[in-house]
């Protein structure tokens, strides 16, 4: 068992983060009709397709959680050292962390692409390409005819990740080069502005979150730069308010924020035009964001952004997602990332597709259909099951492969450094 990390609010929030991705996929697959505000546009929502209740389905705004915390974790460091005039520190502490972040990201990377590879290799995918579920199925990679073709296309795979192209054996990979591009974002910002005041560092904040807004037509502004940057800010505001965070709004405030970050965290993926109230969100975004922008998105960012801020200013739930069950999400949010969508194409998929698969469904001509999934209770019980094993191999992984990967950035960084300088690399990979 690995040493629990310092637990911090941070490492919670990330960790619940990481379980609304994985529920968002698993309801993305078996239910996607909860993406709809209702069940159709003439009748009425089913419970889940209400607001606050369909955070079930709200991973995109769980992505956004992730990039919030990108940008204030790998800020604070810096924007305390300005803050204490030591601006040395903080320059080196940007060229360290700059130096290692590939390799805290990359390296994780590279192995979970070579599972699922391994995975398709192995026919282990072959019953999605039959399923019911289509986003399960969209997903499925077939076994190469030859070594040398499997070998091809893992090595393109592992490209593909990292220069914005889609990888073939795990789609969800599609956010990580993202990551790496706000980590260095917020980088770059903390290098411009380390030896500025608090007060100008705030006006750049607003200065590149304007931009961001007004780029949003850019599908990479509202995901990754929005969110980095409000990440930054209140990186800012912990260092200014220190532990008097939590004392400086009335107590109804920051619990009201955290709910209207809920509330604005369920704009629907689509058909919002059904449900007066998802509508009227519609109606108030359009008029201020760039033409053929995403409004979700923006939606998406904002609901994210005041959740981080509701929290930041709370002790209620600064102490709740600090306690064992938060912080060991926590510790495992990445791993979790890494491994859930392999998983749902194979283990899950044998569970909730195996007796449909040993007795194949026809139609009327005798042809072959989709494998149907079981019974609901059946899937209940198999969901149960995939989260156990998902989070039993998440938990393998930080004690096998994380020390791995640090190890090898810390060879690769001293050697780099050629003074035999270390830093602190076993901090949390996507923060």
């Amino acid at each position: 068992m690995p040493a629990a990390r310092d637990a911090n609010w941070v490492d919670g929030l990330r960790g619940t983060a990481s379980l609304m991705i994985v529920c968002g996929h698993l309801c993305t697959a078996f239910v996607p009709w909860l993406h709809r505000p209702a069940m159709a546009e003439d009748e009425g929502p089913w419970i889940f397709q209400l607001p606050l209740l369909r955070l079930c389905v709200s991973g995109r705004a769980a992505v956004a959680i992730f990039f919030l915390i990108t940008g204030y974790v790998n800020s604070l460091g810096p924007i305390s050292k300005s803050r204490s005039g030591n601006t040395d520190g903080a320059f080196a502490s940007i060229a360290r962390s700059a130096l290692a972040r590939s390799g805290k990201l990359v390296l994780p990377t590279i192995f979970a692409t070579f599972v699922s590879w391994f995975l398709a290799q192995t026919n282990a995918y072959k019953m999605a390409q039959h399923i019911d579920a289509t986003w399960i199925r969209q997903g499925y990679h077939r076994q190469e005819p030859t070594v040398w073709l499997a070998i091809v296309h893992l090595f393109r795979a592992q490209i593909a990740t990292w220069i914005g192209d889609w990888n073939e054996y795990d789609g969800t990979q599609w956010t990580l080069h993202l990551f790496l591009e706000g980590a260095m974002m917020v980088y770059l910002t903390m290098l411009a502005s380390v030896l500025v005041t608090p007060r100008a560092r705030k006006y750049i904040y607003g200065a590149l979150y304007v931009y961001a807004w007004l780029a949003g037509n850019n599908h990479e502004a509202t995901i990754k730069s929005l969110n980095i940057i409000a990440g930054m800010f209140v990186a800012e505001l912990n260092v200014e308010l220190g532990s008097s965070a939590t004392e400086t709004l009335p107590t109804p405030v920051p619990s009201f924020l955290i709910l209207l970050g809920f509330f604005m965290s369920g704009y629907p993926q689509e058909c919002a035009e059904w449900m007066p109230w998802s509508n009227t969100m519609r109606v108030i975004m359009e008029p201020i964001i760039p033409e053929h922008a995403d409004l979700r998105r923006y939606w998406d960012h904002l609901g994210a952004a005041t959740i981080l801020m509701g929290v930041f200013f709370s002790r209620n739930a600064r102490r709740l997602l600090t306690s064992p069950v938060f912080n060991f999400l926590g510790r495992v949010s990445f791993p979790v990332y890494l491994l859930h969508n392999q998983l749902m194409k194979s283990v899950l998929v044998w569970m909730i597709y195996t007796p449909s698969w040993l007795n194949p469904p026809k139609n009327d001509k005798g042809e072959l259909m989709d494998l149907q999934r079981a019974s609901l209770p059946h899937c209940l019980v198999a969901i149960a099951v995939f989260y156990y094993i998902l989070y039993r191999l998440a938990l393998a992984w930080t004690v096998y492969i994380d020390p791995i990967c640090a190890k090898i950035v810390k060879w690769a960084t001293s050697k780099a450094y050629g003074d035999g300088q270390e830093g602190n690399w076993e901090k949390a990979i996507l923060g």
